[in-house]
């Protein structure tokens, strides 16, 4: 058995959620779902690396590698590269390294931003210049805590970062097709429904699902998107996420590289 991890990073423990899904041969199961806290301990940072390196206790245990074989998280890994050089030389009291033609995009978006808007028709908010700041900040310290075990920001090593919004466009996109609108808040709900639905009939009979998780996550979005993160982490281990390439592998390994499916669901199942 493997397991996969999946964190959907909020810059408070209590809009943090965590998911947990075992694998086998023949059948996968979510063995922990959980907002805010996990059986009564809050989920803070100290937690999400122990999770990770699998010292924290899960329901099920962490499978033969004594911990999860992938983390997901959703949270950018880094800022923009011209972002971060116009800071330090602002911070020098160096000229901030503007454009003619008073362009700021480049400071604004990071490389793998502009990758998932061509490729999945949705542009993540900038980390440089909106409220994604603060889970990142977050994220950056448990990156450097879980240094150790071979991070990479372009997703090589334990863990990878996931943006479940277009992780979902691509895996159906047929829910997609027209303008149908977010899935994310309490107003949405019925189309959180519909989206949770057509996720476990596509993933199919041997992904056990009880039906409180299933509950859980037609009613926060939070847990939705930490169990597309466990799917990503399982997507990326079995080379089924597009990587960087090009001049975007360097890129990667500094501003982060957010990894989407290749295909959809139907035609690249995680079982």
């Amino acid at each position: 058995m493997e397991t996969t991890l999946g964190i959907d990073l909020a810059s408070q423990p209590r809009n943090t959620a965590l998911c947990v899904v075992a694998w086998e041969a023949d059948r996968a199961e979510i063995v922990a779902l959980a907002r805010g806290d996990l059986r009564g301990q809050k989920l803070t940072d100290a937690l999400l690396v122990e999770a990770a390196r699998g010292e924290h206790a899960i329901d099920g245990g962490w499978g033969g590698a004594g911990r999860p074989v992938k983390v997901a998280i959703d949270a950018p890994f880094g800022w923009p590269e011209r972002f971060v050089r116009a800071v330090e030389a602002h911070h020098r009291l160096a000229r901030w390294p503007t454009r003619s033609d008073g362009v700021r995009w480049p400071f604004e978006r990071r490389a793998t931003d502009r990758f998932v808007y061509d490729h999945a028709q949705k542009l993540p908010l900038s980390v440089s210049t909106d409220r994604i700041a603060y889970p990142a900040m977050r994220c950056a310290g448990l990156l450097g805590a879980l240094a150790p075990d071979s991070v990479a920001r372009d997703g090589t090593g334990l863990v990878a970062e996931a943006y479940p919004d277009a992780a979902l466009r691509c895996w159906l996109p047929e829910l997609w097709e027209t303008r149908a609108g977010s899935y994310k808040g309490a107003a949405a709900r019925p189309r959180r429904a519909h989206v949770v639905k057509t996720l476990l009939d596509r993933l199919g009979d041997r992904f056990a699902v009880s039906d409180d998780q299933c509950e859980r996550c037609i009613d926060s979005d939070d847990c939705l998107d930490a169990l597309v993160c466990a799917l990503v982490a399982r997507a990326v281990q079995r080379g089924a996420t597009i990587a960087p390439k090009h001049e975007n592998r360097r890129l990667a390994l500094v501003e982060g590289w957010i990894h989407l499916p290749r295909a959809p669901l139907a035609d690249l199942p995680l079982l």
